[in-house]
């Protein structure tokens, strides 16, 4: 999945450690595996072919959107469940290593901290939860608490002012500040029922939708018609 609220994002790296390696190592030594980049992908129920892996954009959205079978608000509730706290943001993609296909759930928790929960988008199992660590994860919790700050509606509201405005299937949002103004949005990606990715702002002090547009690859498509 690449729209627009994925590239508003952090990168962030997809990282699982099996049961295996949490017996064998234990402890700090465990959370280190797990952030190793040769550590195992996430393997979910479902796993996109090797083909569907390398379409473009939209056609990638249409494949995980089509393999999927768990919903962006039942994944959240998942992420919730296992890390209490708030969404800030959930994207369905796939695992480039094994073609797993996963929901990645942000969760700003009640310790303050950032978290990042993979669900596998087949059945809806936690296959990992990684807490931010980093040097900056200071400023990065900082950042999301001020955007918490501006959020008055809600990531349940947000997708559901999308949908009015884009009938369709959630395929990401994520709160994040407007970079004309520094207000508080959600921009949410939604793959139509015109089978196009569109791309929706929502102000997430009032649920107004500001902006909404199709994806650049549908564009040019159309251009070439």
């Amino acid at each position: 999945m690449k729209a627009t609220a994925k590239r508003t994002l952090t990168p962030r790296a997809i990282v699982l450690g099996t049961a295996a390696a949490v017996a064998l190592i234990g402890g700090t030594g465990a959370a280190n595996a797990f952030a190793d980049d040769d550590s195992p992908a996430p393997k979910s129920s479902v796993q996109l072919s090797p083909s569907e892996r390398h379409l473009d954009d939209t056609a990638q959205d249409r494949a995980q959107v089509k393999a999927d079978k768990v919903s962006y608000d039942e994944a959240t509730a998942k992420a919730l469940k296992a890390v209490p706290g708030t969404a800030t943001s959930a994207e369905l993609d796939t695992a480039d290593r094994n073609g797993s296909l996963i929901w990645e759930v942000d969760v700003f928790g009640k310790d303050h901290t950032n978290h990042d929960v993979t669900i596998d988008a087949g059945d809806g199992t936690v296959l990992n939860k990684h807490t931010d660590r980093d040097d900056d994860a200071a400023e990065d919790a900082a950042e999301t608490q001020a955007l918490l700050k501006g959020d008055k509606i809600g990531h349940g509201k947000a997708t559901d002012q999308a949908l009015k405005a884009v009938p369709g299937t959630v395929a990401s949002f994520s709160l994040d500040d407007n970079d004309r103004n520094g207000a508080t949005v959600y921009e949410v990606d939604v793959l139509g029922k015109d089978h196009k990715s569109h791309d929706v702002t929502v102000d997430a002090a009032g649920g107004k939708v500001l902006n909404q547009h199709v994806d650049q690859v549908d564009r040019d498509d159309n251009d070439g018609d």
